[in-house]
């Protein structure tokens, strides 16, 4: 950001400039925190997403290297050196060698294995994305419970300052000798009730926020925004059950089963026998028994495996690799059925708290401010009592939490939903 200053403005010009800049510094760090930046904050801090990112990455290179060559093996030495005097310009066969040799694994035993790698690769893949869900999840959770808190401790302090009023004035008529004794207990007992609510919420508020610091950290600390009343649309169970699929739990099973076979598929290539070349070069010094000089040495051979006695060996691997992959098949079907029962609890349940939201706004906060209505003006005109006064508002005030409940127990539902079979990443 440019600032263009007047230098003949003086002091005040620029003292005003300053202090503008830290008010808008001040403001742009004081922004309330939303959820949708907090679960981004939440999904960035996670060790455990960034363990799954680093083991994906070691089981990629892993699998380049599977893939290649076995490093050669050179060798260096002297043959057939005569012991009885060291030296070796006197035998025939004595020489200085050189050699070097490359083994070649059987079969296509370097494309499996590369294969068996890439699998882990994207099996930590979905499974790093299954953690961002799952902190995503839970960083909604902790939001909406503090936003019920926050909204159930207003209600309760407007209920405390509404029954302060209320007690104030039947106290000064009793007091009159026009007042009743009975009601003024009752509303003095419902104070000290509702004194111990106001201690339960905050405690529960104050763990809450410790379990939200868990994600975010010094975030915490910021102005929150409340969460907004969640606008996805609840689809059909079984158009959810078929997305399912595409879970990241299911996605890193699938492709642990995959590793699994591509491991069965190495095993059984060690059937076949692998290769080496071997060439060595040996250097010779001296005169040959004809008088000339002796030529060097060339020597080359290839090497390769003899599996015969596969029984405790290679029938072994085959058959652990085979029962990996049924494991992996096993696990998969076990999480399936898990996660379905889970997303038909979710969606029933909610079915029914939409339902009862519904309910609420269409009716039951109406009727209880007409009957609070009613009490009061009947109070007022000394046909009723002040114990059916405080028993309907601290009612009324009860329906605002239960529906406020209501409210975040189905936004939780839908958010546990989008957990298991939603379409973000």
């Amino acid at each position: 950001m440019r600032a263009f200053i007047d230098r003949g403005a003086g002091p005040t010009a620029l003292s005003f400039i300053v202090v503008t800049g830290l008010l808008l510094a001040c403001t742009a760090q004081a922004e309330p925190l939303s959820l949708t930046e907090a679960q981004r904050l939440a999904v960035e801090r996670d060790a455990g997403g960034e363990a799954l990112r680093s083991e994906s990455d070691a089981m990629r290179q892993m699998a380049v290297a599977a893939g290649q060559l076995p490093d050669p093996e050179g060798r260096i030495g002297a043959v057939n050196v005569p012991v009885d005097s060291w030296k070796f310009d006197r035998e025939d066969m004595t020489m200085l060698e050189v050699g070097l040799m490359q083994r070649f694994p059987a079969g296509r035993s370097r494309q499996y294995a590369r294969a068996r790698y890439e699998s882990d690769a994207l099996g930590a893949d979905a499974e790093a994305l299954g953690r961002a869900r799952s902190v995503r999840l839970e960083v909604e959770r902790a939001w909406r419970e503090l936003d019920y808190l926050e909204l159930s401790l207003g209600l309760v302090a407007e209920e405390s300052r509404w029954l302060t009023a209320l007690a104030g004035g039947a106290d000064a008529a009793y007091a009159a000798g026009v007042g009743e004794s009975l009601g003024l207990l009752d509303a003095r007992l419902m104070a000290l009730e509702l004194e111990e609510r106001r201690l339960d919420l905050e405690r529960e508020r104050d763990g809450m926020l410790a379990e939200l610091a868990r994600w975010v950290g010094d975030a915490v600390r910021r102005e929150r925004r409340a969460a907004p009343a969640p606008v996805r649309a609840l689809d059909p169970v079984e158009a959810l059950l078929e997305r399912l699929q595409a879970n990241p739990m299911l996605e890193s099973l699938s492709h642990a089963r995959e590793a699994a076979l591509r491991q069965a598929d190495l095993a059984s290539e060690m059937y076949k026998p692998s290769f080496g070349l071997d060439v060595a070069y040996g250097f010779r010094s001296g005169p040959g028994m004809d008088g000339l000089s002796r030529p060097d040495m060339l020597t080359a051979m290839v090497t390769f495996d003899v599996p015969l006695f596969t029984r405790n060996r290679q029938d072994q691997e085959v058959g652990a690799a085979r029962a990996r992959a049924r494991a992996a098949d096993a696990r998969r079907a076990d999480a399936l059925r898990e996660l379905e029962a889970g997303l038909r609890a979710a969606h029933a349940r909610a079915l029914r708290l939409g339902e009862i939201v519904s309910l609420y706004e269409r009716q039951a906060a109406r009727l209880a401010g007409v009957s609070l209505d009613a009490a009061l003006a009947s109070y007022r005109a000394g046909e009723g009592s002040l114990a059916d006064v405080v028993t309907l508002h601290h009612r009324m005030l009860d329906l605002h939490g239960r529906e406020a409940r209501a409210r975040t127990d189905h936004a939780l539902a839908l958010a546990e939903i989008e957990y298991l079979a939603g379409e973000l990443p």
